[in-house]
């Protein structure tokens, strides 16, 4: 074993900027925050409702059939206009919530209020990368970035968070894949190991 050359490790790496969406952005990023509050409100009632009849968990399976069949329903079809995938975000992250809930590890989640809902989860079918420009699922611009020293690469990035920290400030949570070089530690020689050796 060479000694001298350094071990490589995958590590998620976590790169926060701010940015400010325009008009059309705002309106798309406001909107899709209700959507995914009236999705996670109504996965929540279908948890509780299985659980307090029968003591049933569901699974994420379970979870994500039932919303394709609640966004088909003529009532429900206007959260389709936007992406589907922090809808189906928010949905997973319940059934993680919820499952910690049933094994006494947390409190039972509650249903939000209007505008209680402030981060957008997108994984890599949410977003489109070019160059140093971020487009979002059903946006028609890339976002205005404001960069900083650092920046992954574009084929490290592995989900893109939006929060709304109020109504004019907004931040993007970017976590990529990245790996890393670390040297190597040295044996342990046997007076360091703490063991006789037999002759």
């Amino acid at each position: 074993m060479d000694l001298t050359k350094p071990m490589t490790h995958l590590v998620k790496r976590g790169y926060e900027y701010t940015f400010t969406p325009d008009a059309g952005q705002r309106r798309n990023l406001e909107e899709t925050l209700e959507a995914v509050r009236a999705v996670y409100n109504w996965s929540l009632s279908v948890f509780q409702s299985e659980w307090r009849r029968r003591h049933r968990k569901l699974t994420y399976a379970e979870i994500s059939a039932k919303l394709t069949r609640w966004k088909n329903q003529p009532a429900n079809r206007w959260v389709k206009e936007y992406s589907s995938v922090p809808l189906q975000q928010i949905a997973r992250q319940l059934h993680t919530e919820y499952h910690a809930f049933t094994n006494k590890r947390r409190p039972e989640p509650v249903p939000k209020e209007h505008g209680e809902q402030q981060v957008l989860v997108y994984s890599r079918a949410g977003y489109y990368l070019k160059g140093r420009e971020v487009k979002l699922a059903k946006h028609q611009t890339p976002l205005a970035i404001q960069w900083g020293l650092e920046r992954p690469s574009r084929d490290d990035i592995t989900s893109i968070t939006v929060i709304r920290e109020d109504e004019h400030a907004w931040r993007l949570w970017i976590v990529a894949e990245e790996f890393i070089e670390v040297p190597r530690q040295k044996p342990p020689e046997c007076g360091e190991c703490g063991r006789v050796l037999e002759v």
